[in-house]
């Protein structure tokens, strides 16, 4: 097999999986992993792809993929997270719910509870939660970001400062040992800082194709942060055990 094949290769897992690791395309591909590092090298010169510890990523520190194709990619690994996210709330519990798809599937199981606040800046998670009757839901308000149906800016911020949440629910682009939670855009950040002091835990729920992943908008140290949950199918395993012995890092699995 010649380089171009391999890259072509590459190319596509990564628009499979969004992530590709160079221990499963040495084998993959029945090569060294030198020959794997170097062919990653060439395509991310190439502009085609971001290299990351261990292998790569489609070359998205600038820009994010429209939230309808988010909701169904890696859903059943969000499904599994949200379904031990769930397990930390009770009745009568005020909580946030972040941007984000995984968020998205957390609110979705919410229907089983008869009294608890769910504050939130999502569009589509308002349209999930209203429907339940057992929960009242809080809008900060702000400006519409029209295509994450996500309400930002000074508006929000300033609302943000006189509420309070047991339990802060956050997604993210990427989280990394040394760089910590990071997302895409700068406003939807600072809204998830804003909520992260007004709550009293924090949680995060993060698919494993963006453990070890740096975006663009730095939102928290990993020793501000709680609890980590996420899944193990495609985990970076040195980035896991670098991120777990600063936070609480819990692997959603189908045993649980």
């Amino acid at each position: 097999m010649n380089a171009q094949e391999r890259k072509k290769i590459i190319l596509e897992k990564l628009n499979e999986e969004g992530i590709v690791r160079i221990a499963h395309l040495s084998k993959l591909l029945k090569t060294s992993r030198e020959t794997v590092r170097k062919d990653l090298y060439e395509l991310e010169k190439e502009n085609l792809i971001k290299k990351v510890h261990g292998g790569a990523v489609r070359d998205i520190s600038n820009q994010e993929t429209a939230y309808e194709k988010r909701i169904s990619d890696h859903e059943e690994g969000k499904k599994l997270i949200s379904q031990q996210a769930v397990s930390y709330i009770e009745n009568g519990d005020t909580i946030y719910l972040d941007y984000g798809t995984t968020t998205y599937q957390l609110a979705k199981l919410l229907h089983k509870f008869t009294n608890i606040t769910v504050i939130t800046n999502s569009i589509p998670i308002v349209n999930v939660l209203m429907r339940y009757e057992g929960i009242q839901i809080v809008i900060p308000g702000g400006i519409l970001r029209k295509n994450e149906g996500a309400l930002v800016g000074a508006f929000a911020n300033d609302n943000i400062n006189k509420i309070f949440a047991d339990i802060g629910f956050f997604g993210c682009a990427g989280i990394e040992a040394k760089n910590g939670l990071t997302n895409f855009h700068m406003d939807e950040s600072e809204v998830s800082k804003k909520m992260m002091k007004q709550s009293q835990t924090t949680i995060v729920l993060a698919h494993s194709s963006k453990i070890g992943i740096t975006a663009l908008n730095h939102v928290a140290n990993l020793n501000t942060i709680d609890i980590i949950i996420t899944d193990e199918k495609l985990a970076d395993q040195e980035q896991l055990d670098a991120i777990g012995k600063q936070v609480a890092l819990k692997i959603a699995n189908d045993a649980e």
